[in-house]
């Protein structure tokens, strides 16, 4: 009998063993915890401890500030598969975050959240209330205590037409939040600050091709963007002559090129995206042969005669075929600002716009 109990009870472990064993291969999250690496579709995912919910974030209702033990980072993860998360304030001027971090192929883009920021979220999970303790200013507030400070994020420079539960990356996407007011300006549906993007990757898993217009005595510059573009790995870049009409519905991406007095003078489009300007989120004005860079509320804060801008329009939230404005006062302006993208491209990173002057390289809006 002895000797029984004893065989049942080796059956019985080897039994077990095999069954933990299985399952620790079969369950990402077992897997994560007993091996660290995890195989989905044939992809190893060092780190990767399985999906994290929004409902078990955050409790709904309450102030980020009630839920900190909940909102805390899980860690990032090692996968052959990459995105850039950025978190900047205040249009870009302040950078609290950046860093390429992994991904899961066919996730959604709340699980890179939920993984490297502390976040919380409301109306059901899928927007984002907080990030690393900096709280909307709306969500939970009333009377006088309610601001319209909010979190937005454009994926590759192009704003989501999509809540981030829904969106699902692309390896090489640029993730970008910022947190500013939006009394003046309720959606800025396109921004510079992402370069070289959306060319390069385009969004949400589409690149129209980009073409390059330019204005006469502007064809030599525009053969000097294509090839820096080409260097920069975008392989759709056509050059054209200024042609307005196409901008009115752009199927691809457009860069045009030239002196804003000789764009704007055919086309109403063109003057129409200078007058609108903060209401649209480009924040920099062309006025009586001068250059202003505005605040966010729409104000001049420096105005040159001789100066360049880069600026970015799109005809609304969901619009996905931003147009590039690569223009000046003059045509001293208009190389600088052409200078800018092809030796010096950096200086634009988490830029809304950009005003270029004998001043320097600045983001528009000014804080101030």
């Amino acid at each position: 009998m002895k000797l029984k109990r004893i065989k049942k009870t080796f059956f019985l472990l080897i039994f077990i063993l095999v069954l933990v064993t299985t399952v620790g291969w079969s369950n990402p999250q077992e897997t994560g915890k007993k091996t660290n690496v995890v195989s989905i579709d044939g992809v190893a995912y060092k780190g990767y401890k399985g999906p994290v919910q929004g409902e078990i974030k955050y409790k709904e209702g309450r102030p980020a500030d009630q839920n900190s033990k909940v909102r805390k980072a899980s860690g990032d993860i090692e996968s052959p598969y990459k995105v850039e998360l950025v978190v900047t304030t205040n249009y870009g001027n302040k950078r609290l975050y950046s860093k390429n971090v992994g991904m899961v192929k066919d996730e959604v883009g709340m699980e890179v959240l939920f993984r490297n920021l502390d976040i919380q979220t409301a109306y059901g999970g899928g927007f984002v209330n907080t990030i690393n303790g900096i709280e909307s200013n709306y969500t939970f507030f009333t009377g006088k205590d309610r601001k319209k400070t909010d979190w937005f994020y454009w994926v590759n420079g192009i704003m989501a037409p999509i809540g981030v539960a829904e969106y699902r990356p692309q390896p090489g996407d640029i993730i970008w939040w910022d947190y500013h007011n939006w009394s003046y300006t309720m959606f800025a549906p396109a921004v510079i600050g992402s370069y070289p993007q959306p060319f390069k990757n385009g969004c949400f898993g589409k690149n129209l091709g980009t073409v390059i217009m330019y204005t006469d005595k502007y064809k030599q510059e525009a053969e000097k963007l294509k090839q820096s573009l080409i260097k920069k790995g975008i392989k759709q870049v056509d050059i054209a002559k200024y042609n307005p009409t196409v901008l009115e519905k752009p199927k691809k991406y457009y860069m045009v090129v030239g002196v804003w007095d000789k764009l704007a003078k055919k086309s109403k489009l063109i003057q129409d995206i200078n007058r609108k300007n903060k209401l649209i989120g480009t924040y920099v004005k062309f006025e009586n042969g001068k250059l202003n860079r505005l605040n966010f509320k729409g104000k001049a804060i420096s105005s040159y005669d001789h100066a360049g801008a880069i600026y970015s329009y799109a005809a609304g939230l969901g619009s996905v075929n931003p147009i590039w404005m690569i223009t000046g006062t003059d045509d001293e302006g208009v190389k600088m600002a052409v200078d800018v993208l092809i030796n010096n491209s950096k200086a634009i990173d988490k830029h809304f716009s950009a005003v270029i002057s004998k001043d320097g390289i600045e983001n528009a809006p000014s804080i101030n």
